[in-house]
């Protein structure tokens, strides 16, 4: 059903009129509102565990304060949650930590956050599969509200696991729920209202988390789901149906099946009355790259015609879509809608911040737990301009555990071992999203703020040509490069830095004056185009048929990112340890052997290639440490700073 973008002001305007006239006969029309979190990523307090120091840009306790203002305005509401909800912060880290055992006697505490919040719905996004299949049950066993998803479900063997394009039985969670309400019209009367929600996630988890759902998980394509279970929510009563894909929105020229993004094709599905989406963490209506697109209103919320919100991520926005009802002979119908994105700010439910106050103050103790000592910072801050030593510590870490395989005869023996590692915090999210660890002590707190994610690890062996379309990927960091321009040119694209992998093991260079030889979805675009040059393993030219190990984690080998090659094929161990317990475990031995102290050399074993007299423009981050790392890369000056706290810097070619 697509909606007309008739504002609701007009039509409130209307309702009033007919009240005034007390016309008893006239149809009666409801407002209902529906309220939607996603991409909390266990922010449950306002708190940035990377600095230890209290927020208030993100967190639950403070969404739940515009929570129960949106409430208060209107009655007739809905709450739900879209997904990516147990995950990412060390919060949800400490909960993890405790194992299954912990969530079954205690009720997993974000769940309990949401109860007592009183959400109506919960869907699965791609993240609650992280910690695997049992702790993710034990986890929502205690929700009070229904959990939906409709395109994942059991597999009974591994032959029908995976990515599938039949059979809808065995599904995990509940694909949809019709929820019924009492629900006032203009008139003061009460009309008993059927709302369905439909759940989707993406169709890549079994490749993101194959080590946990590998044989024992099939997931179909969003749309398909849509398109069979929509009709049925219909026939079973739904007066009105929202789709709740944590997806976000892409234009494909052929949709693909099993696409990651699918908010927009879902839009064109009959008989969806309003969209709540995320998984991209950004605003809609309102971030730029939702600017521009056909069919796409991004001021007034509209996705090919149907009233759609996506609030932020962490908690940092809330999402309302206000809807419109009449009655007829025929049902209800949308009348017409309305969308907003509200910011939190310094207000916050004091009783829910209390009931999670315990187990924040067990993450902070958690993260506080001594490793060794680092002489000197370890940052991220320059991680796409020059070799860092974040990367270098996380290769050093994932370098160290394969080699300790090979000596135990559980990798292959005599192959060279390589690693791969992303700067994860490199300035994609905000001006402040930096790792800086300082020299001093290193804790548990500093990998969390070094490697974001609960990635585990796992090897694959590949041939030195695809570790060349490796970085081919990694090349996209950068903007081609005009050598004959002389004003400062942009350096860097939008791809997130946590595509950016660096190979440590073998030596580089990028010629950005080339075209990309992919595009971000691994797709060939340029088949002679090549960035990659002067590679070399051991001193000499890199042997394209030569067999290497490379560590590397479990989202990327299998296939997270669209990296050529890199498709679960090539794995050919999978430790089950998480990478961050590989560099703790790592850190640890090596004070333990060297006085309490963490040795870290940094490689230079890469490089940017810039034209004589071409100067780059790239931003960063614009904190004392920032200022004096920049100080000591040559050529590198700041120039400015922006209204989003980031300092500007130039990037100049040695002469």
């Amino acid at each position: 059903m697509k909606m007309l973008k008739i504002t609701l002001s007009a039509v409130l305007i209307s309702g009033v009129l007919l009240g005034g006239c007390s016309k008893p006969t006239a149809p009666a029309e409801v407002n209902l509102r529906l309220i939607e979190t996603t991409d909390l990523h266990a922010y449950m307090l306002g708190y940035d565990y990377f600095q230890q120091q209290s927020t208030d840009a993100y967190g639950l306790v403070h969404t739940a304060a515009l929570i129960h203002e949106a409430r208060a305005e209107n009655p007739n509401n809905f709450l739900i949650d879209n997904g990516d909800l147990i995950q990412g912060s060390a919060f949800g880290d400490w909960v993890a930590r405790n194992g299954v055992e912990y969530v079954s006697e205690n009720a997993h505490p974000i769940i309990r956050a949401l109860n007592h919040l009183q959400y109506d719905v919960g869907n699965m996004g791609n993240h609650e599969f992280n910690y695997g299949l049992e702790f993710l049950h034990e986890s929502v066993r205690g929700a009070e509200f229904p959990y939906i998803s409709a395109n994942v479900f059991h597999a009974s063997s591994a032959a029908e696991s995976g990515k599938v394009n039949s059979g809808w039985d065995n599904p995990m969670f509940e694909p949809y729920v019709i929820l019924a309400k009492q629900m006032q019209d203009q008139h003061g009367n009460e009309h008993e209202i059927k709302v369905g929600f439909i759940g989707f996630l993406p169709p890549q988890i079994v490749r993101w988390d194959q080590q946990h759902l590998a044989g024992k998980v099939r997931v179909r394509d969003m749309v398909e789901a849509a398109e069979y279970y929509i009709p049925k929510m219909r026939a079973e009563g739904a007066d009105v149906v929202v789709a709740v894909p944590h997806s976000g929105l892409r234009i494909y020229d052929n949709y693909p099946q099993f696409a990651e993004q699918a908010s927009y094709q879902l839009a064109g599905v009959e008989g969806i009355d309003a969209i709540l989406f995320g998984h991209q963490h950004q605003l809609f209506p309102g971030s730029d790259g939702y600017n521009d697109l056909p069919e796409v209103d991004n001021e007034a919320g509209y996705v090919r015609g149907v009233p759609a919100v996506a609030p932020g991520y962490w908690g940092d926005h809330l999402g309302i879509i206000d809807l419109r009802l009449q009655h007829s002979e025929a049902g209800w119908k949308v009348l017409a809608s309305e969308v907003a994105v509200r910011a939190v700010d310094e207000r916050k439910d004091t009783a829910l911040e209390a009931m999670l106050m315990a187990e924040h103050e067990e993450t902070i103790a958690m993260l506080n737990e001594p490793l060794g000592e680092v002489e000197a910072r370890i940052s991220t801050l320059f991680a796409r301009i020059e070799p860092s030593t974040a990367v270098q510590l996380i290769n050093d870490a994932q370098t160290w555990l394969v080699e300790s395989l090979q000596a135990r005869g559980e990798v292959a023996d005599g192959l060279p071992v390589l690693s791969a590692a992303a700067p994860f915090r490199n300035g994609f999210q905000s001006a402040d999203d930096y790792t800086i660890i300082e020299a001093g002590e290193f804790t548990l707190g500093n990998l969390v703020d070094l490697y974001v994610y609960p990635n585990t690890l796992q090897v694959v062996e590949v041939t030195g040509a695809q570790l060349v379309e490796w970085l081919e990927m990694s090349a996209l960091a950068y903007q081609q490069i005009d050598p004959e321009l002389n004003e400062p040119q942009a350096l860097f694209t939008g791809n997130p830095s946590f595509n950016f992998d660096v190979l440590s093991g073998i030596e580089y260079r990028f010629d950005i004056t080339q075209p990309a030889r992919y595009n971000t979805h691994g797709e060939l675009i340029n088949a002679d185009a090549r960035r990659v040059v002067d590679v070399s393993f051991a001193g000499a030219p890199l042997d394209m048929d030569q067999r290497f190990l490379v560590a590397v984690n479990n989202y990327r080998a299998g296939g997270g990112g669209g990296f050529p090659g890199l498709d679960g094929s090539t794995i050919v161990h999978s430790s089950g340890e998480e990478v961050r317990q590989v560099i703790a475990n790592y850190a640890r031995e090596m004070t333990m052997a060297n006085d309490g102290i963490l040795p870290l050399t940094l490689n230079k074993n890469w490089a940017i290639d810039l034209p004589e007299g071409v100067i780059v423009e790239f931003r960063g981050n614009n904190s004392e440490a920032g200022k004096e790392e920049a100080e000591n890369i040559e050529s590198v000056k700041k120039y400015d700073e922006d209204l989003k706290g980031y300092a500007i810097f130039h990037l100049k070619a040695y002469e």
